[in-house]
């Protein structure tokens, strides 16, 4: 019983500022005055609504506009992706070099093979200058 009351009244609230008059009086000094409260000597006013056509060239206008927008909406759309793309990638490029420093503190002898395919230990001068290398990567590209 309460929620169609209660609907009724929302519906004639929300209607009430679509059944406002006008007032239309004159002052003393001549000038024309408009209010939604009457006052001695106003009339009522009936105002009529209009519908105003917009021409053709306006119209065109207002589509290309529109198109514009959704296109350039289209392009930074595909730039955000893009943008998360290259992210991920970069986040991708700093574990694996993360992994490779976590391991120059793992391993003791560092091993390369030569041109007839021998195993020969690299210096430890050697081995420190590639950390620092991969050091220096990690700090300039994450």
């Amino acid at each position: 019983m309460k929620l169609p009351l209660l609907l009724l009244l929302l519906i004639s609230c929300w209607a009430a500022p679509a059944m406002a008059q006008i007032y239309r009086w004159v002052d003393a000094q001549g000038q024309v005055h408009f209010d939604q409260r009457p006052r001695q000597g106003a009339e009522q006013v009936d105002v009529k609504p209009q519908v105003v056509e917009r021409e053709d060239h306006v119209r065109e206008s207002e589509e290309n506009r529109q198109r514009l927008y959704d296109v350039r909406e289209q392009e930074r759309a595909q730039q955000r992706q893009l943008s998360a793309q290259q992210r991920q990638r970069q986040a991708a490029r700093c574990a694996q070099m993360r992994e490779q420093l976590a391991m120059f503190d793992q391993r003791v002898f560092w091993y390369e093979e030569d041109a007839q395919g021998r195993r020969v230990e690299v210096a430890n001068e050697q081995v420190q200058a590639s950390k620092n290398a991969l050091l220096e990567r990690l700090r300039e590209e994450c």
